[in-house]
This record gives structure tokens, sequence and C-alpha cells, in this order.
């Protein structure tokens, strides 16, 4: 084919794709405008947390490696940080039901105890002090998702719980670009700009978003929950819906932990520097947020789970591959893979995951059982980093070592859409985000 069809060709298909572009985020901007205000509040701060997790998220890993230069160390920070996640999800949470308080209340507190959490992070000298700070960034993002879930259940309707979930993890997508892009400009300013220190300025900025969630309070309604009660817990193990979402939900904790702390490491041994990983993983996002927007505007809860199933599979058989090829070659397919099929399986996780929190006992709500989902979801999470702290103690050498976790991350995408599998059949013919 000639030079000038070629570029003809391609102009077209550009200018194609931009007119495209163009008249999709025109009409996700009038779904997203016509949200009640509640909502639009809801996904706001949820931009907020996701922007400032982008930002320290992946460089948090890198400040304890750099100081401490020990993997186990930190995986065990890793486990540290989702036990505060648990602590700061179910005592507030179990408070505020004895003592009916105002559930609002927790996100201006997770906001102002991760900007300390953040803070103290910057001044740790020893790994005593550095685990102190993951745990109080992990209570912080335990009353978050205290908070974001119990007005996700109680303030979004289900007829737009599926378009919400998309939006709201499209703008997680173009925002875990944005946050690495700060990130690594904070980053070049203080150390080479200002000679402040590698992560001083990044440190101290991030902190100071979480303001901007103090304007997004007012729109969203008060909640106080019932207390828990006994029957509460019972119900929890007898149910036959609980019963599948527990399945659920141990495949998703093993699966989160192993997320974490394996996918990381493996493109860090890979691509040989933090920098080229920062690089090399933004390069996607918009690609993915691109991909969510695509599927919103077809997914419904009948096909929710037909999406979820095909893209868990896609997922499984790309990271089996990864682990067995590790390498290069491999490493791009799965990026690839991933950058496409993790986010539009988020958007059906993300409901799903809403759906294993509400089976609540007909005389209450959902509040109950979403404070013991979150409880067992955190022993699944500790028993899924010992089992890869135990992989790293036996195995050798690293490659080895990582490979195995890549298998286990793949053990628990299955386990994780078998119980979503069971739990939606269950549900079935009844009144639930099914």
């Amino acid at each position: 084919m000639p030079r000038g069809s070629i570029t003809g060709h391609f102009f077209a298909y550009s200018c194609e794709w931009g007119t495209i572009s163009i008249y999709m985020s025109s009409k996700v901007l009038d779904h997203f405008f016509a949200m009640r205000p509640s909502v639009r509040s809801l996904v706001f701060l949820y931009w907020i947390y996701a922007f400032t997790g982008g930002m320290v998220g992946v460089f948090t890993q890198i400040f304890l490696y750099q100081k401490f230069t020990s993997i186990t160390l930190n995986v065990i920070a890793a486990m540290i940080l989702y036990t505060g996640i648990m602590i700061g999800f179910c005592v507030p949470g179990f408070l505020a039901a004895t003592w009916r308080l105002n559930i609002k209340q927790g996100f201006m507190w997770s906001f102002v105890l991760n900007g300390f959490a953040i803070l103290y992070l910057l001044r740790t000298e020893t790994v005593a002090h550095a685990y102190s700070a993951m745990f109080l960034w992990g209570v912080g993002q335990g009353v978050f998702w205290l908070t974001v879930n119990t007005f996700e259940l109680s303030e979004t309707k289900d007829h737009e719980c599926d378009y919400y979930s998309s939006v709201l993890n499209a703008g997680n997508q173009v925002l875990s670009l944005a946050g690495p892009a700060t990130a690594t400009l904070l980053i070049w300013c203080s150390s080479v700009v200002l000679h402040l220190g590698t992560y001083t300025l990044l440190f101290t900025f991030a902190p100071a978003v979480y303001l901007l969630g103090f304007f997004c309070f007012s729109s969203i309604r008060d909640y106080r929950p019932n207390p828990v009660v006994w029957a509460d817990v019972r119900h929890y193990f007898i149910d036959t819906r609980n019963q599948a979402a527990q399945v659920y939900t141990m495949g998703n904790g093993i699966q989160q932990i192993l997320g974490v702390t394996v996918p990381p490491l493996v493109v860090l041994l890979i691509l040989g520097s933090a920098l080229r990983v920062g690089i090399y993983n933004t390069f996607f996002a918009v690609f993915s947020a691109v991909c969510i927007l695509v599927v919103a505007q077809y997914r419904t809860p009948a096909n929710r789970l037909k999406i979820y199933g095909i893209t868990t599979l896609c997922l499984v058989a790309v990271t089996v591959w990864f682990g067995y090829a590790f390498s290069f070659a491999a490493l791009v397919v799965y990026t690839l893979a991933d950058g496409i099929i993790s986010p539009v399986m988020n958007v059906s996780s993300h409901v799903i995951d809403l759906n294993s929190m509400e089976i609540g006992r007909k005389e209450t709500d959902f509040y109950a059982t979403m404070l013991l989902r979150d409880f067992f979801l955190w022993v699944w999470r500790l028993i899924g980093g010992g089992l890869f702290l135990c992989i790293i103690r036996l195995l050798s050498p690293e490659k080895i070592v990582l490979s195995a976790g890549l298998y286990m991350l793949a053990v628990g995408l299955v386990l994780t859409y078998a119980g979503a599998f069971v739990l939606l059949h269950i549900q079935r013919g009844t009144h639930v985000r099914s």
C-alpha cells in the first residue's frame, strides 16, 4: 500500500475514533450530571481517595523498600495495613451501631487519619515506626470504606448501580494515571529543584488533597445504623446466600493481598527500576478508562455475571501464562490484558461486592452483614499474605517465588468468580442487587 494511502487511512480512523470519543464523553457527562446530588458526592469523594492513593500507593512501597531493602518487610507492611483497615472498618462501625452515631462523620475522620499517617510515614526512621504509620493509614482507609460502603448501599438505587460503578472505576483509572504522574513531578521538584529530599513534597502535598473532600459532605444525608445483635451474627453463618458470599469473600481476600504484593514485584524484577515501572504502568491507564466507559453502555444486571465470568477466565489464563513464561514479552501481554480486562471486571465485582454486603435479616438492613463481611475479608487477606510469606521462605530464587505468587493469584481469581457465580444464582428471583 502506498505511503500516502496508509497516512490517509490513519487520519480517517483517527478522525472517526475522535468523533466516537467526543460522543461517548458527552453521553457519559450527561449521565453523570443526571445523577442525584448525593450520588455525585459519593463519586467525588471516591475520586479524591483514588487520586491520593494513586499518588502515594506505589511510591509508599518503593519508599519502604528503599529505606529497609526487604521484600518480606514490604509484605508484612501490607498485612499490617490490611489489619488497620479491618479495625478502622469494624470497630468504629460497631460503636456507631451501638451508640447510634452518624456514619456521615466518617468521611471527615478518615481523611484526617489518612493525611496524618502519610505525614508520619515521611518522618519514620525505624521499622516499628514505619509499621505504625502503615497501621494508622490502614485505620483511615478502613473508616473511609465503612462510610462509603454504607452510603453506596443506602443511597444508590438498583437501576443506577451499574452505571455508578462504571463511572466510579473509569474515574479511578484516569486518576491512576494522574496520581503517579503528579507524584513523579513532585518527587523531581523535591529532590532535583528544591533539594528537600525525594519524598518530602509528595508526602506533604498528598494530605492537602484530602481537604477537597470537605466540600462534598453537605449533599450526603445522615445515617444512623441499627445496633448489631446476635441474630445478625447467626444469620451471617446460616443464610444460604451468606454462605455463598463467604466463598466469594475468601477468594477476594486472597486475590487482594496477592494482587497488591506480587505483580508489582514481578514488574520490578523484569524492568529493573521503579521509574521504569511507573512509566510502564501509567501508559495503559487512559485506555483502561475508555474500556470501562464502552462497557458501561451495554452492562445490565442481566449480563453482569456473564461479563464478569468472561473477563475472569481471560485474566486467569493470562496470569498463569505470565507466571510460567516470566519474560518481558509475557509482561507486555499481561499488562495489555490486565489493562483491558481488570477495569471491566472491577465494575462487575464492585457491584457484586455490594451484593455480598447487602444480605441482612428481614427485620433490619445490610449494616451488620457489611461489618462481618469485612472482618472475614481481613482473615482471608492475612491467610493469603501468610501463605506467600511461607513461599518466600521455602522457595528460591525470586523468580520461582514470584511465579508461585502469580499462580496463587490465579487461584484467588477463580475462587472469587465461583463465589460470585453461586451468590448471584441464589439471589436470582429475590429483591437484591442481582
